[in-house]
């Protein structure tokens, strides 16, 4: 979790920020393969859920990445983004939407994943330490993802946009962001199939 996010934290390249919080979110992971460990219940569930959240989130994320470059001009740094929310502030909704539950703010799904994962683990007294190193490192990303929502909506755009507006895109970033969406607004109801499905 640190390392991934001490290395994301230094990066101007938005898909090596994304890589290295990966490696953070699968930091978070372990604290529920952790409490799996220590015989804890709903750690299972919580891990399923956790990764249904953060697929959708990803998938997101790389799409609006995707989206808002073309093959002569990827606009992969932060300062391309930059005017973003102006110009298309149905992209830069969704992209936010995405970046926030990466950080784990509510309401969003990635919020109730952290936190049914953190709740998992508190279960065992022994692995309260690790909880408070996640809870920080959740801290810590936020800055990060929000470097980007901040050049979306309160700088100039450098140049002109030309995305890769294609039909396909579009419509999976509305599924994805409605499936993030869906997930932090029912999250007790896909925790609870996440459980049936595994025979819990």
């Amino acid at each position: 979790m640190t390392l991934g996010n001490l290395a994301a934290i230094r990066q101007e390249n938005i898909k090596r920020m994304l890589a290295y919080s990966s490696i953070a979110h699968a930091g978070y992971l372990l604290i529920g393969v952790a409490a799996m460990g220590y015989g804890v219940a709903s750690a299972k569930p919580a891990v399923l859920f956790y990764l249904l959240a953060y697929t959708f989130t990803t998938l997101g994320s790389f799409g609006v990445i995707a989206w808002i470059g073309n093959r002569n001009d990827e606009r992969l740094f932060v300062d391309d983004w930059a005017g973003l929310g102006s110009s298309r502030p149905g992209v830069a909704f969704a992209m936010t939407l995405f970046l926030l539950s990466l950080g784990g703010v509510p309401p969003a799904g990635g919020f109730f994943a952290k936190l049914y994962l953190f709740k998992a683990a508190l279960e065992s007294p022994d692995l309260t330490w690790l909880v408070v190193v996640g809870a920080l490192n959740s801290c810590i990303s936020i800055y990060y993802y929000l470097r980007i929502v901040v050049a979306m909506y309160f700088r100039d755009p450098l140049r002109p946009l030309a995305p890769t507006d294609a039909a396909s895109t579009r419509v999976a970033l509305v599924l994805t962001a409605v499936s993030v969406t869906v997930l932090g607004v029912f999250p007790g109801q896909f925790v609870t199939w996440a459980g049936n499905v595994l025979g819990k």
